[in-house]
């Protein structure tokens, strides 16, 4: 069971290092008004997010998809994007 935990412990600590990447081709995304490919990496992130406990920022990331897929206007999905970086960045703190 041990070796269970410090894999997956190092898993999670895998994500949070990779965060910062994940970030930047966010921000590269929602620069260029590329609601797709926002909604691709959002749908990514919130399921690999969820998976490791960073429960707020998997929710960040799914309120961006969903609000492609409702077909909400690009002002809101950039709101819902900024966000997300928000609380991605707060993880690179911790």
């Amino acid at each position: 069971m041990a070796e269970i935990d410090a894999r997956l412990a190092a898993i999670a600590e895998r994500f949070a290092a990779q965060a910062g990447e994940t970030a930047e081709e966010i921000s590269a995304a929602l620069e260029r008004e590329d609601w797709s490919e926002l909604a691709r990496l959002s749908h990514s992130l919130a399921g690999r997010a969820g998976m490791f406990g960073y429960a707020a920022i998997g929710e960040a990331a799914r309120r961006v998809e969903e609000a492609r897929d409702a077909g909400l206007s690009g002002d809101m999905i950039a709101r819902l994007t900024r966000d997300l970086l928000v609380k991605m960045a707060e993880l690179n703190r911790a």
